[in-house]
């Protein structure tokens, strides 16, 4: 997809830190911002983009002015283990064959067990997802259309990826589509380092402390650089929008709650004395301890609408959603907008579940009603 909005300039954070922009494949979130930490021995980036050519493209040349080559990259640390932030792992280790790949120890097991990979494993995932989808309302035929579209389209996104992580698809596709579809591919990456909540990571003149902030992902991870007070948020606080703080199929097998771990999360970073955050979206953060407060609030709010939502009858969590506000109409959703719309939902529900204000039906489909 070609980017409309002009690339963000590279920006000096403080000496030796640079926070640079790669290219994503949505209008509305247009820029994953990588952070390169310059030392004695080459670079290390916290954070990178897709595995997109457009991205890989941006990043070196980036790089190059700042006098780098991708070669020198001597670690990549992930905040979370989603294609826009780990799906770079595979090219920048084929630059850079020593590159070692640090994220913490819970998002390593996580992404190892959970992440859909193609191949049989995708299969499986979407099998199940869609027994998911059905279970909490949406309409079954709306989920076999969805099938259909993906395999006129040449499969899930998945499904096919140009250094051979998918199993392939035969059904011609133009560039855009196949952006996209590389966008989603990921390589099974498996980490080098595996970091503890509180440990302190040191590399090439810097040292971090690593943050366990579950919420957006189950380890997603935070940085927080003392000597500057600069904490980088990933996609755990941005600037602007809310993070995805959704509950999956895998989360309600093992009763995870997501929002709950994400609302402890937000509290946890606010009490950290810090100069400037460094989200890995939008702009830099000055006053991260008002921001985490907006996002309380805005949690707040939802958990109150998703509430009314419900109605005076049990209700599918599906049902919940259509009159939830999102940026445009949920009815407007293709199924991969309406899943994580439907998860957001339904974290929210099993944050009211625990707090005494709902509670579950399991049927055919699972409905919620009010206590």
């Amino acid at each position: 997809m070609t980017q409309l909005n002009e690339a963000p300039p590279i920006v000096e954070i403080v000496p030796g830190l640079h926070r640079l922009a790669t290219p994503m494949t949505s209008r509305a979130l247009p820029w994953v911002m990588p952070y390169v930490f310059e030392g004695p021995d080459g670079i290390s980036l916290f954070d990178s983009g897709y595995g997109t050519t457009e991205a890989t493209e941006s990043l070196t040349t980036q790089l190059a002015t700042l006098g780098y080559e991708p070669s020198q990259i001597q670690r990549l640390i992930v905040s979370h283990a989603h294609p826009d932030h780990l799906g770079m792992a595979d090219w920048i280790r084929e630059q850079s064959p020593d590159c070692e790949l640090v994220m913490t120890r819970r998002e390593a097991e996580w992404h190892r067990g959970s992440h859909p990979r193609g191949g049989e494993h995708g299969e499986d995932w979407m099998r199940r997802n869609d027994s998911w989808l059905i279970r909490h309302g949406v309409d079954a035929e709306e989920v076999e259309a969805s099938h259909r579209q993906m395999r006129n389209s040449g499969g899930p996104p998945w499904a096919s990826d140009s250094r051979g992580s998918g199993n392939g698809a035969s059904a011609p596709r133009d560039v855009s589509t196949e952006t996209e579809r590389r966008s989603w591919s990921i390589r099974v990456e498996d980490a080098d380092r595996e970091l503890a909540d509180g440990e302190v990571f040191e590399f090439d003149g810097w040292a971090v402390e690593a943050i366990l902030t579950p919420g957006h992902t189950p380890g997603h991870l935070c940085l927080y650089e003392r000597n500057h007070r600069v904490l980088f948020t990933g996609d755990h606080v941005l600037s602007r929008i809310t993070p995805n703080c959704s509950l999956s199929q895998e989360d309600e097998e093992i009763d995870r709650s997501p929002l709950a771990e994400y609302l402890d999360s937000l509290r946890k970073v606010a009490a950290f004395d810090t100069a400037q955050a460094l989200p890995a979206h939008e702009a830099l953060i000055d006053d991260l301890p008002a921001r985490c407060d907006e996002l309380q609030l805005h949690h707040e709010d939802r958990l109150e609408e998703v509430l009314v939502g419900i109605g005076d009858a049990a209700a599918t969590a599906s049902d919940i959603s259509a009159k939830v506000t999102w940026n445009k109409p949920y009815s407007t959703f293709n199924i991969f907008k309406k899943r994580s719309a439907l998860g957001e939902t339904l974290a929210h529900l099993k944050l009211l579940a625990e707090d005494g204000r709902v509670r579950e039906h399991h049927e055919a489909q699972v409905r919620w009603e009010r206590v």
